[in-house]
């Protein structure tokens, strides 16, 4: 599910790495019909792109935070490997008790 989230993630970026030029037209056609012109719609533009920028920081902290409850819940390489262990060390035990029966 995961990897869901990261290929979404993922591929929403890419859309707006390729729309940026055709993103950046349209925020000039629209200054131009509203009126807004010169410094004004520069200034709007900036403010656009950091707010995108904030926006951008605040989804990966998001996500940051939900990997790492995420993590607590899923077992790690080496909990898994202790697990496997235990796990042949009982089968080994079951298996000797049932041959001395």
């Amino acid at each position: 599910m995961l990897n869901l989230l990261e290929e979404g993630f993922n591929l929403g970026l890419g859309v707006a790495s390729v729309a940026y030029n055709k993103v950046d037209d349209l925020v000039k056609a629209t200054l131009d019909k509203v009126g807004v012109k010169g410094e004004e719609g520069g200034n709007l533009k900036e403010r656009l792109v950091n707010e995108g920028k904030a926006a951008r920081e605040r989804i990966a902290e998001a996500t940051k935070e939900k990997s790492a409850k995420l993590a607590d819940f899923m077992p790690l390489s080496a909990k898994l490997d202790a697990i496997l262990s235990k796990l042949e060390k009982l089968e080994a035990e079951v298996a000797e008790l049932k041959a001395n029966k």
